[in-house]
């Protein structure tokens, strides 16, 4: 009863009505019941007075009396974050030389509800191809429970899901230490979920602390999308999504173009015009259609299509991974 009691004052409630009473529980407990949410005995807050604070009896403390929380801040051992745009590039030095002759982009691995062959799969196209460049067109974690929709209450809590899926993006890591990540509407559900109810970014992480609390990731970078230039002279833009038909927006950027996002989508579409001939890729995704993660996807008529996509010398191929009847991969990749 007491804990629960316990929960319906916040501490800062608690410690005014103590300095206020100046001390005195009989008094701040009188405080306390006349908010009206429930009897405080005087022993309770006296109880609740020496769980919030922490009495120092040497060196003089001039903040006894305070929480420990209060007294860091007022010896600035607690400093607010500063967002910066640095927290999502790279720390590595790149080399200032770009090679962009073999180019791997895949998308939508929504960790921890990656397909179970996933990493298998691109691992088996980076010893085939040896990438010059590796791009993640996003929603590399999925943060099932903090989407707005309703969230499914037999998978896991916030918490347990990000411990999962740092596994599976620490692999990553390790099979990818220089990955370049588009922004995207899963990637960002912790700073979106925080705008929507008033936490600002500096009380938040930044996101490669988020994924890698331990350290690493050092030459992961994010951003909104990437525009490179091939060999062959033509320009290429990666991104998450952009609402539009992939050609339309090609020609209006004149630039190829590839994209995340739609997991029913992998495929290579052209369109030529009287000044040049130009191409949109969709890569698929990564995800275990298993997952009840994706039971939405239940009440569509199309289904995941596992893959990625390779540029080769200018030259862009979509990469299905192909699955055998029990929806394992089947080891090898196909057409190359």
């Amino acid at each position: 009863m007491a804990g629960s009691l316990r929960k319906l004052f916040t501490n800062e409630e608690v410690l005014n009505a103590i300095d206020s009473s100046k001390g005195n529980y009989v008094k701040a407990s009188e405080k306390l019941t006349k908010l009206g949410r429930g009897l405080i005995s005087y022993q309770l807050v006296n109880y609740w007075h020496r769980q919030l604070t922490e009495v120092v009896k040497k060196n003089g403390d001039p903040y006894i009396g305070t929480t420990v929380l209060d007294r860091k801040i007022r010896k600035n051992e607690v400093k607010l974050r500063k967002p910066s745009p640095l927290d999502y590039v790279s720390k590595i030095e790149q080399s200032k030389t770009e090679d962009n002759s073999r180019i791997l982009a895949f998308s939508c691995t929504h960790e921890p509800y990656v397909h179970p062959d996933a990493l298998a799969f691109l691992a088996a196209l980076e010893d085939h191809f040896n990438f010059t460049r590796v791009i993640h067109l996003g929603d590399e974690t999925d943060g099932q429970a903090l989407k707005f929709h309703d969230s499914d209450p037999n998978l896991d809590s916030a918490g347990h899901e990000l411990a999962k899926a740092r596994i599976g993006i620490e692999k990553l890591a390790k099979l990818f230490p220089v990955l370049e990540i588009c922004h995207s509407n899963h990637g960002s559900l912790v700073y979106r979920r925080a705008k929507k109810y008033g936490i600002p970014a500096e009380m938040i992480k930044s996101y490669r602390d988020i994924l890698f609390p331990n350290g690493g990731g050092e030459g992961w970078s994010w951003k909104n999308s990437i525009r490179l230039e091939l060999p062959s002279g033509e320009e290429l833009l990666l991104r998450h999504d952009k609402t539009g038909d992939i050609l339309n927006s090609a020609a209006h950027e004149r630039a190829n173009e590839i994209r995340g996002h739609k997991h029913t989508t992998l495929k290579l579409d052209y369109r030529s015009s009287d000044a040049c001939l130009y191409w949109g890729m969709y890569v698929g995704c990564m995800i275990d259609r298993k997952s009840s993660a994706f039971g939405y996807g239940d009440l569509h008529g199309n289904r995941p299509i596992l893959g990625a996509s390779v540029v080769i010398n200018s030259l862009p191929i979509p990469m299905p991974m192909v699955l055998d009847k029990h929806g394992r991969w089947i080891g090898r990749l196909i057409g190359v």
